[in-house]
């Protein structure tokens, strides 16, 4: 009995900790969630590698901005699909993103809106800009260039 009761415990304990290691992930909170801003430039590099995707674009400025985004299955599973090969160096692209709150040059990806009008949805929780699909490229269109301006012209 005690020997069951161990070997009970014991694969217990195993499951624990792989279904905690499975579903562990970083904290967010290096991101503002709260200030969804629009960044436009080319593409840089769009890095699609686990554990998480990133988009580099160039603006006009010559500044490079980096944003992290979801892992591939998961954007393989969404719809329109995203892929290694759906963005390329140079292609024009809007960023829909939430900025590291440190000032630095980047942030969460909340959407990307491709030149063709195509929305992507690459957010890994770290913005939440893609709950607004609808509202992004309508006020992209009308020259917003913040959720609080959009917002404020309503």
């Amino acid at each position: 009995m005690k020997k069951n009761s161990f070997a009970i415990a014991a694969a217990a304990l195993v499951g624990a900790t792989i279904a905690t290691g499975a579903v562990a992930h970083h904290s967010f909170s290096m991101f503002n969630p709260d200030v969804e801003i629009v960044k436009t430039g080319k593409v840089a590099k769009w890095a699609f590698n686990s554990p998480h995707t990133f988009m580099m674009i160039e603006d006009a400025e010559g500044t490079i901005w980096a944003f992290e985004g979801a892992a591939p299955p998961s954007l393989l599973a969404r719809s329109p699909q995203m892929t290694g090969e759906t963005f390329a160096v140079g292609d024009d692209i809007t960023v829909i993103m939430c900025p590291l709150r440190d000032g630095r040059n980047g942030g969460a990806a909340g959407l990307f809106l491709a030149s063709d009008g195509t929305v992507y949805n690459p957010s890994d929780a770290g913005c939440r800009a893609n709950q607004r699909t609808a509202e992004w490229p309508e006020w992209v269109a009308k020259g917003y260039m913040s959720k609080e301006e959009a917002e404020a012209a309503q």
